[in-house]
């Protein structure tokens, strides 16, 4: 399996488990869900397949576990095609860019949008008196937009809410309480990096969905807020009429979080008692423990133990070295530097130059130049043989010549 397919199936798995949990978390704070689809988005943007982290495959404890990420991952990476395992990489490159110009896009008709919203409106500091004490400090402009009921709040580093001048009396308090809640929870930037996730996998469905569960949560968030402050009942009345009367259209990414049947579940979920439970708490737990491994999977690598003793010390020669990387992958079973080391491509066609033994030592250099050496192998049981090497003139040290006799 190449880098890019490695890359889309662990992000699958990862944001797939992170869908499962939401789906069973129905009765969670929003925040709690909120930081779970966020996850499930973040690990779009991770390059799995370019990371590998090397683990020690000896231990007790250690190597049955790292023996069963390196069986994964020997699974998952079957050989192919060169020219075909290219093919998937220029594809989601292509897709990227269609992505990345419609995000563009979506900021310009946001840039457009509220360019048009601050034409038709006039800063309204006074509002501010309508905030309870704890909002009281949150640095944003508040402009009131002629002729208009919209209620947003756009801006990353200098944030702004625009209230419609349609808004009065206790609706007018109970949106701007809203939308100052988000800008206190820094909830634009959160809305720009969602709607840029999900435009650069615009043709992937699980990222959609957890970008509208993120957007939902962060909704349903400022609504708890909102409900402890103007009484639950009082609030999700006012709100479903605030929400009826919003028609005023928006930019896009502004727009993201007042679709209509985001505002459905908004009021379903202030409607509902929501509290971590135990059960909960432990169905995170096995959740985080799968996506542990499977992340481990990914770039978990195995790295050979401390090598045996090679016996005598070699020549420092290229024939040499290539026997001492021969022997040290054989004694610690490291098939994959035995098919680099002779250039096969399975183990069984290797043309062993040493006998089959899970310990051996060299004993004895009988002849050595830098590119061919003879020697005594001893394996464990205490058989010696008859090895010769040779390696190519290459810089490498591959083998391209082997013997092996018993020692007379």
């Amino acid at each position: 399996m190449n880098a890019v397919a490695e890359t889309l199936a662990t992000a699958f798995a990862l944001s797939a488990l992170a869908a499962g949990c939401l789906a069973l978390l129905r009765r969670t704070p929003p925040r709690i869900r909120f930081a779970i689809a966020v996850a499930g988005l973040a690990v779009w943007l991770v390059p799995w397949g370019a990371l590998s982290v090397s683990v020690p495959s000896s231990g007790p404890v250690a190597a049955p576990f790292v023996e069963w990420l390196g069986a994964v991952r020997d699974v998952a990476s079957a050989p192919g095609e060169p020219a075909m395992a290219a093919l998937p990489g220029y594809a989601i490159a292509a897709l990227f860019l269609v992505g990345l110009a419609l995000f563009v896009h979506d900021c310009l008709a946001l840039r457009r949008g509220v360019r048009a919203w601050r034409a038709r409106s006039r800063p309204a500091p006074e509002l501010g008196a309508l905030l309870p004490p704890e909002l009281a400090g949150v640095a944003a402009e508040i402009r009131v937009v002629e002729d208009s009921s919209v209620a947003a709040a756009s801006g990353v580093w200098r944030p702004t809410i625009w209230l419609g001048d349609r808004h009065t009396g206790e609706q007018r308090a109970l949106a701007l309480a809203h939308e100052m809640w988000h800008v206190r929870a820094r909830d634009p930037a959160w809305l720009l990096a969602i709607a840029a996730v999900r435009r650069l996998y615009w043709w992937n469905p699980l990222v959609a969905r957890l970008s509208r569960q993120a957007v939902l949560m962060l909704e349903s968030a400022c609504d708890h807020r909102c409900a402890a402050q103007f009484g639950k009942a009082d609030y999700a009345a006012r709100l479903a009429s605030l929400l009826l009367a919003a028609i005023a259209p928006m930019p896009r990414l502004v727009a993201t979080a007042a679709a209509r049947s985001l505002d459905v579940q908004r009021l379903e979920l202030l409607g509902e008692p929501l509290r971590l439970r135990s059960r909960d708490v432990a169905l995170m737990a096995v959740v985080a423990l799968f996506a542990a491994g499977a992340a481990a999977a990914a770039v978990v690598e195995r790295t050979p133990s401390a090598p045996a003793p090679l016996g005598i010390e070699l020549p420092d020669t290229p024939a040499a070295h290539a026997l001492s990387a021969l022997l040290g992958a054989a004694n610690d079973g490291d098939t994959e530097l035995l098919v680099e080391l002779l250039g096969a491509y399975t183990p069984q066609e290797l043309p062993m130059p040493l006998p089959a033994s899970p310990r051996m030592r060299i004993v004895e250099v009988r002849e050595s130049s830098p590119l061919h050496v003879e020697y005594v192998v001893e394996s464990a049981n205490g058989a010696r043989h008859v090895g010769e090497l040779t390696v190519g003139v290459s810089a490498t040290t591959q083998i391209t010549a082997t013997r092996l006799r018993p020692l007379p």
